[in-house]
């Protein structure tokens, strides 16, 4: 079987396990460690996750664990992809009639990289992430998801100058947040794109509708703590460079990770004051073994960067792989760490994520039709 046929098959199980993403979540209940999210905040999960189909769980979803806050809370993640079940689910939904923005805005999203002559099918492929704000103190107000958008291979890696490619991102995110275009800021991002240096790559762009406009980027493949520092000073970051090259140095020290990613925000005034610097355990970043993240998370006690008792709990239950077995016969669970990564503001680090992704596999048996 493809990839594609055993996403099918997948998506087609899972119908039978739960009606929506939300009761599957609680159905994995005993998978998701209460020290993540509890409460109010699990509570509130749940139901952010009734809204969208149990189809989802077919491809990596997740969630973004603060480990620098004692509240057990989580924003959550999932993946939509051109082409399947869970996306038809979408379109038909934003072109239902009273559809909002946001429902209208992924339908569009999702015939455009459908389309196989559509130069944002070529820059991005047919895969997004939506990303949900979870509120402990749900007033009734839920955001609309932010998106991001992922540029297949090195469409847009440094030193490419494929402006045109980069354009067709923007014009789709500007689009999905409801906004008119800014030629000042459309310019900014232009100019970071012209930093990006040689053996990096733009590796997600987007943007969340229910914030205050920017556009983020994510530059992924950096190796030195002064390729790092470099990067920041061409790209106008305000913030203190050197102080974050302190940081990667630190890990840097203890080869405690593959690669890194910078995450800016940009807006018409350029580069924001807040970055994001993830790190990445290996070349593969979907690893369900912790022994790749150990030097990781000894590097953040060693540096007092999150709470201890969070990180032991990252170490023991974030991982691994398990088999469910549903009325649709058995499904592999799969956890693990996606990245981490560091929220820095001027010389400070500040808040501290573990983005901890699920997976869900059936496999069809010989010569077996998928399930009614």
């Amino acid at each position: 079987m493809t990839i594609r046929e055993d996403w099918v098959y997948t998506e087609e199980c899972l119908l039978s396990v739960a009606d929506s993403m939300g009761h599957l979540m609680a159905r994995i209940r005993p998978h998701i460690s209460s020290s993540f999210v509890n409460g109010p905040g699990w509570q509130n999960l749940l139901e952010r996750a009734c809204e969208v189909p149990v189809t989802m769980a077919a491809f990596p979803f997740g969630l973004e664990v603060p480990l620098h806050d004692p509240e057990p809370r989580a924003d959550f993640g999932v993946s939509l992809v051109g082409d399947s079940r869970t996306a038809r689910y979408f379109q038909d939904r934003g072109r239902a009639q009273g559809a909002g923005q946001s429902a209208k805005s992924l339908a569009w999203l999702l015939d455009e990289t459908d389309r196989k002559t559509s130069l944002l099918r070529r820059v991005v492929g047919g895969k997004m992430l939506l990303e949900y704000d979870i509120d402990i103190a749900d007033n009734g107000v839920r955001p609309d998801p932010g998106i991001f958008l992922y540029p297949v291979d090195d469409v847009l890696a440094g030193g490419t100058q494929r402006l045109p490619e980069l354009g067709a991102v923007y014009d789709a995110l500007i689009f999905a947040g409801g906004w008119n275009p800014n030629v000042t800021e459309r310019r900014q991002l232009e100019r970071l794109y012209e930093t990006v240096p040689p053996n990096t790559l733009i590796r997600a762009v987007g943007t969340f509708p229910s914030r205050k406009r920017a556009i983020r980027v994510a530059v992924t493949g950096f190796r030195k703590a002064a390729d790092v520092v470099k990067f920041l000073n061409d790209a106008g970051w305000p913030g203190n460079p050197s102080a974050v090259g302190d940081t990667v140095s630190f890990f840097e020290e203890r080869k405690a990770y593959a690669y890194l990613g910078i995450h800016f925000d940009i807006t018409a005034d350029g580069v924001g004051p807040v970055l994001g610097l993830s790190f990445f355990a290996q070349e593969n970043e979907w690893l369900k073994d912790i022994r790749y993240w150990t030097p990781v998370i000894d590097a953040m006690v060693e540096r007092g960067l999150a709470l201890p008792e969070k990180l032991a709990e990252l170490s023991k239950r974030s991982t691994g792989s398990t088999t469910l077995f549903t009325e649709s016969g058995p499904i592999m669970l799969v956890r693990g760490i996606h990245h981490i990564k560091f929220s820095i503001a001027g010389d400070q680090v500040g808040a501290v994520k573990g983005y901890v992704f699920f997976l869900m596999m059936s496999t069809r048996p010989k010569g077996g039709a998928a399930p009614e």
